[in-house]
């Protein structure tokens, strides 16, 4: 009975072990892909505020998805007609902090980053800067990273609200 055990047990690791290994990465492999995903991050914040669209979908996957103020926006064009939906009239601002991404395997990773997002009119004077009354919300992105053929994309963003700026009398 013994033997069967350690036979068992032995088949096992020979058919798992090349799993298992195949999921470590070296030490150059996380980082590179912890920059590559860094850099997705900041760039989503970057072509936001500009309200470049079509930039700012090329950072995702074709079929992405990404929920924000409570609705998915899913595939690049829904990602292009959500930043084209903005108040051309206000001006907006995401600050990302504490950003950690968490390598999966060679070709995907996850990551939670924090972001303060500040949005408001534009100032009558364009050379002047808008006035910031609060924060409009800050809260956590929770993303999932895959490896495309044309490089690391986004292909889940979901904003989770942790704080909000309180109600105004006149959005009552």
């Amino acid at each position: 009975m013994k033997i069967v055990r350690y036979l068992v047990v032995g088949l096992a690791v020979q058919v798992l072990l090349p799993y298992a290994s195949a999921a470590e990465l070296s030490a150059e492999q996380e980082r590179e892909i912890i920059i590559e995903c860094q850099q997705l991050v900041t760039d989503y914040a970057y072509y936001r505020d500009l309200r470049d669209a079509d930039k700012l979908a090329e950072l995702f996957t074709e079929d992405a998805r990404m929920l924000a103020r409570g609705h998915w926006n899913e595939g690049r064009q829904a990602l292009r007609d959500h930043v084209n939906g903005d108040d051309m009239d206000t001006v907006s601002m995401h600050l990302m902090t504490t950003i950690k991404i968490m390598p999966e395997d060679e070709k995907s990773a996850t990551g939670v980053s924090y972001a303060a997002v500040a949005h408001e009119p534009k100032a009558e004077d364009e050379s002047a800067a808008a006035l910031l009354d609060n924060f409009a919300v800050v809260g956590k992105y929770h993303d999932t990273f895959v490896l495309t053929d044309d490089g690391w994309k986004i292909s889940e963003r979901i904003f989770r609200p942790i704080f909000r700026r309180p109600p105004t009398e006149s959005s009552n």
